[in-house]
């Protein structure tokens, strides 16, 4: 003679193995006899349940239900206090995160930039090799020796001239005014080491080729108030992050369009 009571359990139970959520339900089954129990138990394990077997002396059945009772309110405070110190850590790594990854920035630059030098073993120490002009070499000791400083090291580093029969590679010097310009012929090519280079007729010749493009007053107007606009809005343009906006940029872009109002307005 069996007895069954089957109660739904409302919540879910999240499976540790995959996370998933999984609805269990619970049998009581009362049975007499050991052959049945022996049955009852081998069609709940051939179908993955799990047994719990309860005594059949109440006061050993209160005895069980107290202690599980206690557990449960044992792995509840557990589980809160380990939630609090939880949110307090990530409070504390989130107010130090950006600072952070600027410290991981700046070592990531300092690494990569070490790598593009070679390792003296006798001298033990790190060698570089590269061009610069003739006149800034004053400049690079002066930086060389402010950094020595900062840093605070013993070791000052050493700046030698090398001969060497390589063409040195092109540099043009330029200012926030001629670097626009200087981009564009760039762009079509660059310059043999010692040639002359037309950056500096595009200066004069660029703007009246502009002008040249367009036959429209009201054209080059708009244009010119869009760079008046970015001179007078510069510094909030640059710290947007939208590339190169300078005041010498802007002040080229008026400077040519406005020879191109003047143009067409003699025209008329």
């Amino acid at each position: 003679m069996t007895s069954t009571i089957r109660l739904e359990i409302e919540e879910p139970f999240v499976d540790p193995t995959n996370g998933k959520e999984t609805y269990k339900d619970v049998f009581i089954i009362f049975a007499h006899g050991s052959e049945l129990l022996t049955k009852i138990r081998k069609v709940a394990e051939s179908m993955g349940g799990t047994l719990y077997p309860i005594d059949s002396d109440a006061d050993k059945r209160n005895d069980a239900m107290r202690q599980v009772t206690s557990r449960l309110e044992d792995i509840n405070s557990v589980l809160f206090q380990t939630g609090q110190t939880r949110r307090v850590e990530l409070g504390k790594i989130a107010e130090q995160l950006y600072s952070w990854k600027d410290a991981v920035a700046k070592e990531k630059t300092i690494y990569q930039t070490m790598n593009l030098l070679s390792y003296d073993s006798k001298k033990k120490t790190l060698v570089a090799e590269g061009w610069c002009p003739s006149r800034d070499i004053t400049a690079i000791q002066q930086a060389l020796r402010r950094a020595t400083e900062t840093a605070g090291t013993a070791v000052p580093p050493i700046l030698s001239e090398l001969q060497t029969h390589q063409t040195p590679p092109t540099f043009h010097r330029t200012t926030p005014f001629t670097e626009g310009f200087q981009t564009i012929i760039d762009s079509y090519g660059i310059a043999t080491y010692q040639e002359v280079n037309p950056g500096m007729f595009a200066v004069i010749t660029f703007p009246f080729l502009f002008a040249v493009m367009f036959g429209d007053i009201g054209h080059g107007f708009l244009a010119t108030l869009a760079g008046v606009v970015m001179v007078m809005y510069e510094r909030k343009l640059a710290k947007a992050g939208l590339g190169e906006v300078s005041r010498e940029g802007a002040v080229r872009k008026a400077f040519a369009l406005t020879l191109f109002m003047i143009r067409h307005v003699v025209d008329l």
